[in-house]
C-alpha cells in the first residue's frame, strides 16, 4: 500500500520531497485546473501557478522541516489535518505552518483552501485554509486544481466493502507511519518519544491500545491495530453511502486533494 509522503518526516523524506516536487507539477495541476469554473482564465490563476512553482521548507513540530512546492504541501497538510467524525487523528502543527508560509508567499487578497477526503463526504476528511476571507461585496475569481497527496489509491478495484475500507485505512495509516522509517524512529531515543506520542493521538481517537507494539518498536503491529480500527469505521460509512462496493471504489480518490484559490480586488 502507500509509501507516499508522511507527516513522520525525517531528513531522507525531506530530500525525497524535493525530488518529487517537479513531478507533482506535471501531473497535479491539469490544464483545466488553471482556469475558472467556466474555463476562462481569471485573476486567481497566477496565484495558483505560484503555489505550484514555489518550493519551500516548512517547519513542522519537533524540529522537523518539510520540503516541497506549496501546492504539494497544502495537499499534504490537508491530509495531516484530517479528523474522523470531527475527532483529530494527529497533533502536528504542520498545517498551521503551511498556512503561514502560503500567506507570506501570496498576495493579501488571496485565500486558499485545501480539502482532502478518501471518497465524497467521508467521515475521514481534512481541511486547511490560508489567508483572509474575501469581503462579502468583492468580485472573487476562483481557480480549482488537483494535487497529489502521496497516498496511493487501491491498485485493483476492491470486491467488497471490507476490502475497500481496509485498503483505504492501511493507505492512510502508512502515510502517517511508513513502517521501516517509523521503526527506525521508535528505536532511536531522540525520536522515539515524539513518534510514540503521534501514535497515541491516533490510537485514542480510534479507541485502540498500541502500547505493547510501541514498547517493542513494532511499527507494523501498531499500524495493523490502527488500520483495523479505522477500517471498521470506514466500512460502516461506505455501506451507508454507497449501494455497491464497485460504486464506492469508483468514487474513491485518496491520492488527490483539491486546492481552491480565491483572489479579489482591493
Amino acid at each position: 500500500m502507500a509509501r507516499g509522503v508522511s507527516t513522520v518526516l525525517d531528513v531522507s523524506v525531506c530530500l525525497l520531497l524535493v525530488g518529487a516536487a517537479m513531478a507533482t507539477l506535471a501531473v497535479g495541476i491539469p490544464a483545466e485546473g488553471r482556469h475558472s469554473v467556466d474555463g476562462t482564465p481569471n485573476a486567481a490563476d497566477d496565484s495558483a501557478r505560484r503555489l505550484a512553482m514555489v518550493t519551500a521548507g516548512v517547519p513542522a513540530s519537533r524540529n522537523r522541516t518539510v520540503h516541497g512546492t506549496l501546492a504539494q504541501q497544502l495537499a499534504q497538510a490537508a491530509v495531516a489535518n484530517a479528523s474522523l467524525d470531527g475527532d483529530p487523528l494527529a497533533n502536528d502543527d504542520y498545517a498551521d505552518a503551511v498556512a503561514a508560509e502560503t500567506t507570506a508567499t501570496t498576495d493579501r487578497r488571496v485565500a486558499v483552501t485545501a480539502r482532502w477526503e478518501p471518497y465524497p463526504d467521508a467521515s475521514l476528511r481534512g481541511t486547511m485554509t490560508a489567508g483572509e476571507t474575501p469581503p462579502a461585496d468583492a468580485d472573487v475569481a476562483v481557480t480549482r486544481h488537483v494535487v497529489e497527496t502521496g497516498i496511493d489509491a487501491p491498485e485493483t478495484a476492491p470486491s467488497s466493502f471490507p476490502e475497500l475500507a481496509r485498503a483505504l485505512a492501511v493507505a492512510y495509516v502508512e502515510w502517517h507511519f511508513p513502517p521501516e522509517r517509523t521503526r527506525a524512529a521508535l528505536v532511536d531515543g531522540r525520536t522515539a518519544p515524539a513518534t510514540a506520542d503521534r501514535y497515541r493521538v491516533m490510537a485514542r481517537t480510534l479507541e485502540v491500545n498500541v502500547e505493547a507494539a510501541l514498547t517493542d518498536a513494532n511499527a507494523r503491529r501498531a499500524n495493523d491495530r490502527l488500520a483495523a480500527a479505522l477500517a471498521e469505521r470506514l466500512e460502516a460509512d461506505l455501506r451507508e453511502r454507497y449501494d455497491t462496493p464497485r460504486a464506492a471504489a469508483e468514487a474513491s480518490s485518496p491520492d488527490r486533494a483539491v486546492v481552491v484559490v480565491r483572489r479579489w480586488d482591493a
